[in-house]
């Protein structure tokens, strides 16, 4: 690979930009453009459309560590010579930076941490949060117990022999999940708000 569009955070500075610009040409490769990742997406989605009437859609994109919100409109357009395309109208992107699965992770973390120093073999020993070792496989854990509750109101966990020989054994419930998710939660939405009074739109108005 010599030449590469790179896609980027939209609230990326223009520091950020420069380094991903940088990266690039110490790895040898000539960036042709920086697109926001969601812009990309859209282009993806227009490859095969060809919208009469005008087409709107919200991409809303959480991924590890960030949330993006996008409002793009669809509209097939001819040009001089008669050629028909579709054109990509971005109408507002939001985003919060701080707001991504690993927090949801970091939720059941706690919960097993909490689980765990409860039990009765580890009454007067240090916490687990102070073991690197064990809470990276904690952390492991929690993405496979967060697909579980995703589809499932109850999840088994163990993880055997986390610390001092001691195996970690509990059930968690999608409930209290949620519960202890609320603060998180209460964010998901905001980026929606954000992008849709950027665009000047309401949700009815996204196709």
């Amino acid at each position: 690979v010599k030449d590469a569009v790179i896609t980027i955070p939209s609230y990326f500075s223009q520091e950020q930009r420069r380094m991903v610009l940088d990266a690039a040409d110490l790895a040898g490769i000539h960036v042709i453009q920086l697109v926001h990742e969601n812009i990309a997406a859209a282009t993806m989605f227009a490859i095969d459309r060809l919208d009469e009437t005008p087409f709107t859609v919200m991409f809303y994109n959480m991924g590890g560590v960030d949330t993006e919100v996008t409002v793009a409109r669809f509209h097939a357009l001819t040009d001089e010579k008669g050629k028909t395309y579709e054109h990509v109208e971005i109408l507002g992107e939001a985003y919060d930076a701080q707001l991504g699965g690993q927090d949801f992770d970091k939720v059941i973390v706690d919960m097993m941490v909490d689980a765990f120093n409860a039990m009765p073999e580890r009454q007067g020993k240090p916490d687990v949060r102070t073991n690197d070792r064990a809470m990276k496989r904690l952390f492991k854990e929690s993405i496979k117990v967060k697909d579980v509750l995703s589809a499932n109101k109850v999840a088994d966990v163990k993880v055997p022999e986390l610390l001092d020989y001691v195996t970690l054994r509990t059930l968690m419930k999608r409930e209290t999940f949620e519960q202890n998710s609320a603060h998180l939660l209460e964010r998901v939405h905001l980026p929606v708000v954000e992008v849709l009074d950027m665009a000047g739109m309401t949700l009815d108005d996204i196709d």
